[in-house]
C-alpha cells in the first residue's frame, strides 16, 4: 500500500490507521524478525477492531518464526495459521477463505465426525452429528460422486437422491452440506415442489442476508431470479440444494434451469425416479433395524423412562416401523414429549396406530409433516388405477408381490377402480396394470425389482387408514380376491410351491384381516389352502391354528380331512379318527358311494388303521379307495398311483411281498408318467420299492433306488425337511446293512426307528 497507493511525500501512517479502521479482517504475519514498533501499534489497532466490529485477527506463524507459546499478549488467546512447517497449499487455501470470510467454522462430535458448514448458507436444519445413523455410506458416495473431479469448481453433473418420502432425503442432503464447508463457500437450499415455488426459492436467495443482490425486491420476482441464476453462472464454490421436486412438472422446471447451474454443485431431493439422462440418480433405502434401532436408543436418551429391556423395545419398535426415517424421528420426538418407555410407545402404536400416525410437534421434531400425511400430495397424484394398486396392496405383507398377481386379478382391479373413482369422484382413464405400477414406481410409492414389488410397511398402515372405515371391508375384500385367483390348488404339490412361496406372507395377512371382518369366502378356501401348504411342508403349528379356523367358519370334509391329518402327522390319531370318519359320512350324504372325494376319505382312514395296526380293517377301505378311482379316472392317474402304493405298504406289512411288488412297480409307472423324474412322489415309490427290496434281501437292487429318491427329495423339499431327513437315515440304514454283509465280522448293525 505504501509504495503503490501513497503519494509521493506523504507521511503512511495515518493512512495505515485509517485503512485499519475499515478493513474486513486482518492478518498479522510473524517471521524471524517478529514485531517492530509500528508493527506492534498496528497490531494493536488490529485488535481494537476486532473487539470493536468483530474482525477475524488471524496471527500467521511464517516459516523460522516464534510458535503459539511465544506471541505476545494481544494475540496468545486467537487462533493461528501455522505454517511453521512450510506453506502448504490447503492451509494457504483455508487462510484466503478465513480473509474473504468464507471459511465455516469446523467441529468434530464424539464420534469423530467432522462438521463445517460453509460460511454462508441458509440449510433449514441444524446437524444432527452422531444421530444421523446408517448413511456414512450415502455421505461418502455424494462426496465421491460431487466432488469425484478433485476441483470443487469443475463443470460437474448434478446428483438426486430419491426414494420415498421420509425416508430423509432432505437430512441427507443437509447433512452433507453441514460436512463439506471446505469444499463450498455457499450453502443454499431452495424447497422446489412446484415451478412456482422453485422460482420464488431462486429469487428469494438474493435477498440481504445471503446474496445481497441489488436486484432483490420483494415485489420484483423475476429480475431478482435472473439476478441470483446470472451470480451463480459467474461465481464457483456453491452447492444449491433443490429440495422436494416431486411432481412431474418440477422436475422438468428443475432440468430447464440446469444447464445454467453449472459452476457449482446442484443436489437434488426427490421422490421421482426417473430423470433426465445426465443427472446423477442416488436411490435411498430404510434404515437396518439395528442403525434404526441405535437410533431410536440415542435419540431418547435423556427422556425416556428407562427400562432394562430398552434395546429389544428398541428393535421391536424399529422393526414394527420399517426403518423409515420419519416414523422413527415421530416416535422419538413422541416418547421424549411424553417422557414414557420403549414399551409403552410399542402397545400405543399397537393399539391405537391411526392416532399414532397423526401426531406431529413442529417444535421438537425436523420433520414439516407426520407420517400420515407426508404422502398426501403424492396420492394425490395417482392416477386411479396406480391408487386403486396401492390400496389392494395395503392389505397385503410388506414382502415382495408379484406383479403377475395383480394382472391375473385384473377383473378385481377393476372392481377397485371403480370404488376409488366413486368415493373420490373422480373419472377412470385407460392405464393398464402395468401402467399403474410403473407409476407408483416413479414416484417411489413402491420399490420394483424385476416382476416384484414391495410397499413399505408404513405406506401400508397410512393408505389403510385413508379408506374410510364403512367401504374398509370392500377393500379387503378385493384384496383377498386378488389373492385367491393368483393361488394355485394343489398346495401339496411341491411344483406350486414357488408361486406359493412368493404369495404365502400376502395369504396369510389379508387372510387374518378378512376374517376379523367376517368375510367368510374365499377367506376358508385360502385357509384351508395355506394349512395343506403348511402341512406339506411340516409345519404343523401353523398348518393346525389355519385349519381349526377354517373348520370354525364352513364344517366341510375337506377341513375336517385337514385337521386331521395335521393330527395324524403329530401322533395324536385318536383324535384323527373321529374327524375322518364324520368326514367320510359328509362326503357319502353329499356324493354318494362312487364319487372321489369318499375315496379320498377311505384312503386317508384306511392310512390311519393301518398305522394303528388294524390292517384287516384298512385293507377294504384302501382296495374300495382304488376301485373308485380307477373308475373316476382311469388306470393312469396319479390319484390312482396313491391308493396302489398304500395297498401295496399295507400288503408289505401283512408279508404279503409277492403281492406288494408289482403295485409298488405300477405306482413308480404311473408317477413317473405324470410328474416326471424329479418328482416328491416319485422319490416316495422309489423309497417304498427299495425297501421292500431290502426286506427281500435284494440290498444291491434297493441301493440306487433309494439313492434316487433322497436326491429327489434334496433337491425338491430341502434337506432341513422331515421326509428328506427320515430317506437320508433309510439309506444310512441299508448301506450299513450292505456293508455288515460284505465284512461280516464288523458285527451287527442295530435299528433304531422306523424305516418307511
Amino acid at each position: 500500500m505504501d509504495e503503490e497507493v501513497l503519494p509521493y511525500g506523504r507521511t503512511w501512517q495515518p493512512k495505515v490507521e485509517a485503512t485499519l479502521q475499515k478493513v474486513d479482517a486482518a492478518a498479522i504475519l510473524l517471521g524471524p524478525s517478529g514485531f517492530g514498533d509500528w508493527q506492534t501499534q498496528e497490531a494493536q489497532l488490529c485488535q481494537t477492531q476486532g473487539v470493536k466490529r468483530g474482525i477475524p485477527v488471524i496471527p500467521v506463524l511464517l516459516p523460522g518464526g516464534m510458535g503459539p507459546e511465544d506471541l505476545p499478549s494481544l494475540l496468545a488467546e486467537r487462533t493461528c495459521c501455522d505454517l511453521r512447517e512450510g506453506l502448504a497449499v490447503d492451509k494457504l487455501d483455508r487462510l484466503a477463505r478465513e480473509i474473504q470470510g468464507t471459511a465455516g467454522a469446523a467441529f468434530s462430535t464424539p464420534s469423530g465426525i467432522k462438521i463445517q458448514a460453509p460460511r454462508l448458507h441458509n440449510l433449514p436444519f441444524s446437524t444432527l452429528g452422531d444421530l444421523l445413523k446408517g448413511r456414512d455410506e450415502e455421505i461418502a458416495r455424494l462426496q465421491a460422486s460431487l466432488q469425484s473431479s478433485g476441483n470443487p469448481t469443475a463443470i460437474t453433473q448434478a446428483q438426486t437422491i430419491h426414494g420415498l418420502g421420509g425416508i430423509g432425503k432432505t437430512r441427507l442432503a443437509v447433512e452433507y452440506a453441514w460436512r463439506s464447508g471446505d469444499r463450498y463457500d455457499l450453502a443454499l437450499f431452495v424447497v422446489a415442489d412446484s415451478p412456482e415455488a422453485l422460482r420464488l426459492g431462486l429469487a428469494s436467495l438474493a435477498r440481504p442476508g445471503l446474496l445481497a443482490l441489488p436486484e432483490y425486491e420483494a415485489s420484483a420476482e423475476a429480475k431478482a431470479l435472473e439476478a441470483v441464476l446470472r451470480w451463480l453462472q459467474d461465481h464457483d464454490r456453491w452447492l444449491l440444494i433443490l429440495d422436494n421436486v416431486d411432481s412431474k412438472e418440477a422436475v422438468q422446471e428443475v432440468a430447464k434451469i440446469l444447464p445454467l447451474l453449472s459452476r457449482g454443485h446442484v443436489l437434488i431431493t426427490s421422490r421421482v425416479r426417473e430423470w433426465p439422462p445426465g443427472i446423477k440418480r442416488q436411490p435411498l433405502e430404510t434404515l437396518t433395524p439395528d442403525e434404526a434401532q441405535r437410533f431410536l436408543i440415542d435419540r431418547t436418551q435423556e427422556d425416556r423412562s428407562p427400562t432394562d429391556d430398552d434395546p429389544a423395545q428398541a428393535l421391536a419398535l424399529a422393526e414394527e416401523l420399517g426403518g423409515l426415517p420419519l416414523a422413527l424421528e415421530q416416535a422419538g420426538a413422541y416418547i421424549a414429549h411424553h417422557q414414557m418407555t420403549l414399551a409403552g410407545y410399542l402397545e400405543s402404536w399397537r393399539a391405537e396406530r391411526d392416532k399414532v400416525l397423526v401426531w406431529h410437534d413442529a417444535t421438537i421434531m425436523q420433520y414439516p409433516a407426520s407420517v400420515a400425511a407426508t404422502w398426501q400430495k403424492t396420492f394425490e397424484r395417482l392416477s386411479p388405477t396406480a391408487a386403486a394398486i396401492l390400496r389392494l396392496a395395503a392389505f397385503l405383507a410388506p414382502e415382495p408381490i408379484a406383479q403377475e398377481m395383480f394382472e391375473k386379478g385384473e377383473e378385481f382391479v377393476r372392481e377397485a377402480v371403480k370404488m376409488f373413482c366413486k368415493e373420490t369422484r373422480r373419472k377412470a382413464g385407460k392405464e393398464s396394470i402395468k401402467d399403474g405400477i410403473a407409476e407408483l414406481a416413479t414416484y417411489s410409492m413402491i420399490n420394483r425389482k424385476g416382476d416384484m414389488f414391495t410397499v413399505h410397511r408404513m405406506v401400508q398402515q397410512v393408505m389403510r387408514t385413508r379408506i374410510p372405515a364403512e367401504r374398509r371391508k370392500e377393500w379387503v375384500e378385493r384384496s383377498l380376491r386378488v389373492v385367491n385367483r393368483f393361488a394355485p390348488f394343489e398346495a401339496s404339490d411341491v411344483r406350486t410351491w414357488p408361486v406359493w412361496d412368493r404369495l404365502r406372507p400376502h395369504a396369510v395377512e389379508v387372510v387374518q384381516l378378512a376374517d376379523i371382518l367376517e368375510i367368510a369366502h374365499p377367506t376358508v378356501r385360502l385357509m384351508s389352502q395355506l394349512a395343506v401348504l403348511l402341512h406339506a411342508k411340516s409345519l404343523y403349528t401353523e398348518a393346525e391354528s389355519l385349519v381349526r379356523r377354517a373348520l370354525d367358519i364352513d364344517e366341510s370334509a375337506v377341513n375336517l380331512n385337514n385337521l386331521a391329518q395335521v393330527l395324524a402327522a403329530t401322533n395324536r390319531l385318536a383324535e384323527a379318527e373321529p374327524l375322518m370318519r364324520r368326514a367320510l359320512d359328509i362326503d357319502e350324504q353329499a356324493f354318494g358311494n362312487q364319487h372321489p372325494n369318499v375315496a379320498r376319505d377311505l384312503n386317508n382312514l384306511a392310512t390311519l388303521l393301518q398305522d394303528t395296526n388294524r390292517l384287516a380293517e384298512a385293507e377294504p377301505l384302501m382296495r374300495r379307495a382304488l376301485d373308485i378311482n380307477e373308475q373316476a379316472f382311469g388306470n393312469q392317474h396319479p390319484n390312482v398311483a396313491i391308493d396302489v402304493n398304500n395297498l401295496a405298504t399295507l400288503l408289505q406289512d401283512t408279508n404279503r411281498l409277492a403281492e406288494a411288488e408289482p403295485l409298488m412297480r405300477r405306482a413308480l409307472d404311473i408317477d413317473e408318467q405324470a410328474f416326471g423324474n424329479q418328482h416328491p412322489n416319485v422319490a416316495r415309490d422309489l423309497n417304498n420299492l427299495a425297501l421292500l427290496l431290502k426286506a427281500t434281501n435284494r440290498l444291491a437292487e434297493a441301493e440306487p433306488l433309494m439313492k434316487r429318491a433322497v436326491e429327489i427329495w434334496e433337491a425338491s423339499l430341502g434337506d432341513d425337511h422331515p421326509t428328506t431327513q427320515l430317506g437320508q437315515r433309510n439309506l444310512a440304514l441299508l448301506l450299513a446293512e450292505i456293508k455288515e454283509q460284505s465284512d461280516p465280522g464288523s458285527g451287527p448293525f442295530e435299528e433304531t426307528g422306523p424305516d418307511d
